[in-house]
């Protein structure tokens, strides 16, 4: 299912040469006005294509325990634990959005560039 263009050896080289022109370099203000909005704690918070995944890090940092993050490429993931070594190994998800279970529901998804960053025929099936 994974298309040359958009899957993980796509992705991964993308890391690897850091042409990563969409990160901003911290949570983007909607995401985080949004954040700043949500009075449970103990949500379960699914970040897909995470990137470096600053609004999970800006989520755990305010005390948000239950945050996932996935990208079906491992160079994001590490350099997200490299950067908040506190957050939870078992959290940081290594795997195609697509196959993912989650041992239960999401409370929330966190979409910031994941539906962009997949082949446009996965799309429906993403929403």
């Amino acid at each position: 299912m994974e298309n040359n263009d958009f899957g993980k050896e796509f992705w991964t080289q993308r890391w690897k040469d850091h042409s990563t022109k969409w990160d901003i370099g911290y949570p983007s203000t909607p995401l985080k006005d949004f954040i700043d909005t949500l009075t449970n704690k103990e949500l379960r918070i699914l970040i897909p294509g995470c990137g470096n995944a600053y609004e999970a890090e800006y989520l755990f940092r305010n005390g948000f325990r239950h945050v996932f993050i996935a990208d079906i490429t491992e160079e994001p993931l590490q350099r997200f634990a490299e950067r908040v070594p506190e957050f939870p190994k078992d959290q940081l998800l290594h795997a195609d959005f697509f196959q993912l279970t989650s041992n239960g529901k999401w409370d929330l998804i966190l979409e910031q560039t994941f539906f962009c960053a997949i082949n446009p025929e996965m799309r429906d099936k993403y929403v």
